[in-house]
Order: structure tokens, then C-alpha cells, then sequence
């Protein structure tokens, strides 16, 4: 969950960020001394698709992007909330791959 937090808090200041699992885990998320596993980075991403914040999108070259679903202040409220709580957003279904 705290990697959850993390993400909720980088996408409510960067909205228009999106990137795989791998960049993710090696350039959003600075943790030391060793950065997090990205398989950790794509269950907290999995999760966060379910709860309908993130979307996962395949690109052409058959890798996985991941992306705020919208910019809206709704959302924004949604993510505020992951920050703080990350149990406050409870999954409403399995992660979608579009």
C-alpha cells in the first residue's frame, strides 16, 4: 500500500504521466538504497486499475503503459484519498488491459 501512495501522490502532481511498470518502478519511485521490484510496482498498479484510477493501455510495441484514467477533479479527490488511505478506495472489479 505505501507504493499505492506513492503513485497516487506522483500522478496528482504529474496527471498527464504515463509510463510501464519497469520506468515506473525505476524513475517515479525513489526509494534507497535499491529501487522497488517492478513485479511490486504492477501489483500496486493492478490494484489501483481495479479501483478505476489507473488504466492500462498496450501500446504498439506489445509493452503495457499505465495512465491516470482522467484529469478531472473527481479523480483528483480519489487519488487524494489513495494518499492518505490507500484502503479508503476499495477495487470495484478486475484490472482492465486496453
Amino acid at each position: 500500500m505505501t507504493i499505492v501512495s506513492h503513485l497516487s501522490r506522483y500522478w496528482r502532481q504529474h496527471p498527464d504521466a504515463c509510463d510501464t511498470a519497469e520506468g515506473i518502478a525505476r524513475w517515479w519511485i525513489d526509494v534507497e538504497p535499491q529501487p522497488v521490484p517492478a513485479t511490486l510496482v504492477e501489483g500496486a498498479l493492478g490494484w489501483m486499475s481495479a479501483c478505476g484510477v489507473v488504466e492500462a493501455l498496450q501500446a504498439a510495441d506489445g509493452r503495457v503503459r499505465y495512465r491516470r484514467v482522467s484529469t478531472d477533479a473527481a479523480l483528483g479527490a480519489r487519488l487524494d484519498a489513495l494518499v492518505d488511505n490507500p484502503q479508503s478506495v476499495l477495487p470495484t472489479g478486475k484490472p482492465r488491459v486496453h
